[in-house]
């Protein structure tokens, strides 16, 4: 719970200081013309909706299992980071559309030092707060915080194109705004693709293969197991549920198997943040063994 609270505190933050800037970049971007400083703002208006997003994901997660959701909450993660990867996979399209109206349909810029001021402060913060919001998400294991803290640094690259791209209208490159645009768009949409493809990994129960086969190689060396014959895993949130179907020999007691499945969740569960093991046992049989059923029958 503490560490759901301190993700919660640092999406409040991130809340905070999203919209403080994305009011003055579309101010900024208004009285200017500036495509790239209007473009950079919006990002932010989003931003505030995305953290909102990734915050009531995160509240979602810690409820504990109900009679609807056996399993728990965790997957809310998973879902808030996947909306926060929509968001600026929509926000990156959008950029693209007003860039290429601009290079195509040109208006006048009236650019201010202080634009460039304001690009290269919020640079500097959002950078700070990526650092600050990658540390703690590592910290507590935490998904949707580091989806956060990934936008933040793709934020921090947009506030330094928009610099680079008001510097060209000073230069006398006014296209330079549209294309640092386009740019940036590109950038946004790889961010979202980053983000978000895990989510969609973890929502469809995708598991990696080499983790499997590490995990059954550990079932394996307990003592009493004949064989592996199935092993299916999904992640729920950080934790690891796990399906095992294994084989023991045919003459053991039911006592006796339950012991192997004892020693099974024992050495397992906290492995590769396993917490839950459903295990089911089937009879392995030796020509001796198989001989004497069929002679019973």
């Amino acid at each position: 719970m503490m560490q759901s609270r301190k993700a919660q505190n640092a999406v409040k933050l991130n809340i905070v200081i999203y919209i403080m800037l994305a009011l003055s970049k579309c101010i900024a971007g208004f009285m200017t013309a500036s495509q790239i400083i209007t473009a950079d703002g919006l990002n932010n208006v989003t931003d505030v909706f995305l953290s909102c997003a990734i915050l009531v994901g995160i509240r979602v997660a810690t409820q504990p299992a109900d009679h609807n959701h056996a399993f728990g909450h965790k997957k809310a993660e998973a879902i808030a980071v996947l909306v926060a990867a929509s968001f600026m996979g929509l926000m990156a399209i959008e950029i693209w559309i007003g860039a290429i109206v601009s290079l195509l349909q040109p208006s006048p810029v009236f650019i201010q030092p202080s634009v460039i001021l304001l690009s290269l402060v919020s640079a500097v913060v959002m950078g700070l707060l990526s650092a600050y919001n990658q540390r703690l998400s590592r910290k507590i294991d935490n998904h949707a915080l580091y989806a956060a803290a990934q936008d933040n640094r793709s934020d921090a690259y947009v506030s330094l194109g928009a610099a680079l791209g008001v510097v060209g209208v000073v230069w006398g490159l006014p296209w330079l705004d549209g294309v640092i645009a386009v740019v940036i768009g590109g950038l946004i949409l790889k961010t979202s693709w980053e983000v978000g493809y895990p989510a969609i990994h973890i929502l469809m129960d995708g598991f990696e293969k080499e983790k499997l086969d590490q995990i059954k190689d550990r079932i394996k060396t307990i003592a009493g197991i004949e064989q592996v014959m199935e092993l299916r895993a999904r992640c729920h949130g950080k934790h690891t549920f796990l399906e095992v179907t294994i084989s023991v020999n045919a003459e053991l007691s039911v006592h006796e198997s339950h012991i192997l499945t004892e020693k099974i969740e024992k050495d397992l569960i906290g492995y590769e943040n396993i917490a839950h093991i459903h295990i089911h046992v089937e009879p392995h049989y030796t020509l001796k063994n198989f001989q004497s059923v069929h002679h019973s029958l």
